[in-house]
């Protein structure tokens, strides 16, 4: 059974309709990810994502806690 605790690294990526976010946890097995999404309220664009990608990094360690 996976734990929180398994969870290495996470990374999120902007969806194409710039309306979600995709997260994914990655652990130490290559057969074991985490993947999970939010919705936004609005479209965001892409340079606007990855200037906040430290920020969408410790949210999806947030919401991971949270699953």
């Amino acid at each position: 059974m996976m734990t929180v605790g398994d969870v290495l690294q996470i990374d999120p990526e902007l969806v194409e309709d710039g309306r979600s976010v995709c997260f994914y946890g990655w652990t130490a097995d290559d057969d074991l990810t985490l993947v999970w999404s939010v919705a936004l309220p609005m479209e965001i664009n892409e340079d606007a994502f990855e200037d906040l990608l430290l920020e969408w990094r410790q949210l999806g360690w947030l919401l991971l806690v949270r699953l």
